[in-house]
């Protein structure tokens, strides 16, 4: 199964940056045009034929190819919450942060060097003729654009890291592929435009900085003459060369996004899960696919079942079927089986609970075996006559008194550690973030969102096609347990409001935010999905008190 997984999320890499690579075509070539004018349908193809732009051609595919590189390595399926401010720091100083720094820093600087070569061949090399002697001196132009190039780099780098761009979601509307690209790509580029245009304002400054520094190295070890340095304000204000930086960076800016897009696109692409085993069938199957260990194949199976539910007839009868002989349905048992354990986890998050708790829990809701008749029981409590081991007293009495020395050297060593925390500079490193725990818990809502989306669906379906009743035997169990998690997700709402501060002051709402208020109206339109569909049929289902008086509410429209 690991293996298949690996195979397509390889393939869908491949295929994101295989059109990321062909999609530079019109981009090089409408740069091309901008800075040197239509030249006949020959002549602009024929940029792609000279010996520098060969070998720059070369080198774009192999810098889209390192970016999928770094998103099949650093994708995420649930956004990133930060429990302290150390966690944060711990994370700037992380080998896998600094590595992805240098990383981007020397593709985008290969890739703003193509570009250079490509569109603007003038600063496209490092050394130039002097304007007055016959000799070779440095282009600092070009040696401008290259380290302006390697700055946006550690810029996308550090937003890529800490930002949601890295996070695969799955989208509010299915679109195929080439409507959600088509309907991005303006606002991609707006945006593209509008980060290098800030980015060049603040890297002129740095430039005037420490320009000099990387001056004097490059003239030392390629023993150039100087020509034109870009030591001076003045000179740094150049508009021909801000105005080619400028677009040549929002293109590099333009390509990575593009790459991310592609690759949320097809990693998130909707794929269908096998429902029975077939021969030579190498895929996963719904129900383990939903329940594997693998956070981006459950997400992809989530998803799958969502669809299956609402959209497929033919497979919702697959799992309606019953086996023959016998009259079993294994096929909604296993996928009953993936889905609700699932949620009753996250009911027990959200209610703070352990995993004891919930196995605890599922051993009292398994049903009991009924005790076996071959063995005779009596009510007479009957007095063992075996001898007490004096030994085992012993060794009793003689381990009580470490025990209680283990336990106060605990208790004194937990005391001391809760003392340390209380101090200022401590508490605001170590010290948990307002609402952390909360977060976390609702940034693993998408999967739940999907699974109970599509089991309302599944439901709401099976009133009419469900021949055989598989899902009404288990309808009290599904109801039961929607209903609990409205109850849990009501139950943790905001504690302390920091949440709801941060979403008034901000345009936009993290996304664990987002996330939770998608999970409260996912749940109201499940319960109220399945309430419409069965109407007073649905009074008939045994329920708890608790829960009864809940569904009614819905019965009457009274949850808003």
């Amino acid at each position: 199964m690991r293996s298949w997984f690996h195979e397509q999320l390889l393939a869908r890499a491949i295929a994101s940056a295989v059109w990321t690579i062909v999609l530079q075509v019109p981009l090089v070539l409408g740069l091309k045009l901008l800075f040197s004018g239509y030249q006949g349908l020959w002549n602009s193809f024929s940029l792609f034929l000279h010996y520098g732009s060969l070998f720059s051609l070369f080198m774009i595919p192999l810098c889209i190819c390192g970016f999928t590189f770094t998103h099949l390595r650093c994708y995420r399926t649930e956004p990133l919450v930060y429990s302290t401010r150390w966690a944060i720091l711990k994370q700037l100083s992380s080998p896998s942060f600094l590595l992805l720094l240098a990383w981007y820093c020397n593709i985008c600087g290969i890739l703003m060097n193509a570009y250079f070569g490509m569109t603007v061949p003038f600063l496209g090399s490092l050394s130039t003729q002097c304007s007055d002697r016959k000799a070779w001196c440095l282009n600092e132009q070009h040696l401008f654009g290259i380290f302006f190039g390697c700055c946006l780099g550690v810029c996308e780098a550090w937003d890529y890291f800490f930002s949601d761009r890295r996070l695969v979601k799955v989208p509010h509307v299915q679109l195929t592929i080439k409507v959600a690209v088509r309907s991005s790509i303006a606002l991609l580029i707006k945006k593209s435009l509008g980060v290098a245009l800030k980015r060049y304002c603040v890297y002129i400054f740095l430039y005037l900085l420490f320009g000099g520094y990387v001056r004097t190295y490059i003239l030392a070890v390629t023993r150039l003459a100087l020509d034109e340095p870009l030591d001076t304000i003045v000179t740094l204000i150049n508009i021909s060369l801000a105005l080619r930086c400028i677009l040549i960076g929002s293109a590099c800016v333009f390509t990575i996004r593009l790459c991310d897009l592609f690759f949320q696109l097809y990693e998130i692409k909707p794929i269908s899960f096998p429902i029975v085993r077939v021969a030579d069938e190498t895929s996963s199957l719904l129900h383990e696919a939903i329940s594997s260990d693998t956070a981006l194949l459950r997400l992809w199976a989530c998803r799958d079942w969502n669809i299956l539910a609402e959209q497929s007839t033919e497979r919702r009868s697959v799992i309606f079927s019953v086996s023959q002989p016998g009259n079993h349905p294994h096929n909604w048992n296993n996928v009953l089986s993936a889905i609700l354990p699932q949620c009753l986890h996250f009911i027990a998050l959200l209610k703070g609970e352990t995993n004891a708790s919930k196995a605890e829990s599922k051993t009292i809701a398994a049903p009991q075996s009924p005790p076996s008749y071959d063995s005779f029981t009596s009510p007479v409590r009957m007095r063992s006559m075996a001898l007490a081991s004096p030994s085992s007293k012993e060794m009793d009495s003689t381990s009580l008194p470490k025990s209680s020395l283990q336990d106060k050297i605990q208790s004194i060593m937990q005391e001391a550690v809760e003392n340390l925390k209380r101090k200022p500079v401590i508490s605001f490193f170590w010290g948990e973030l307002p609402d952390a725990k909360r977060r976390q818990t609702f940034a693993k809502a998408e999967p739940i969102i999907l699974l109970i989306e599509g089991l309302s669906h599944f439901v709401a379906a099976s009133f009419v096609e469900d021949k055989y009743g598989v899902v009404q035997k288990d309808l009290p169990e599904i109801l039961c347990m929607l209903l609990d998690l409205q109850a849990a997700v009501e139950q943790r709402g905001p504690s302390s409001g920091a949440i709801t501060k941060r979403t008034e002051a901000f345009t936009s709402s993290p996304t664990d935010v987002q996330l939770k208020h998608r999970l409260k109206r996912a749940i109201k339109s499940s319960i109220y999905r399945i309430v419409v569909r069965f109407q007073l049929h649905i009074l008939n289902v045994p329920l708890p008190p608790t829960q009864k008086r809940m569904l009614e509410q819905y019965l009457e429209f009274l949850v808003g």
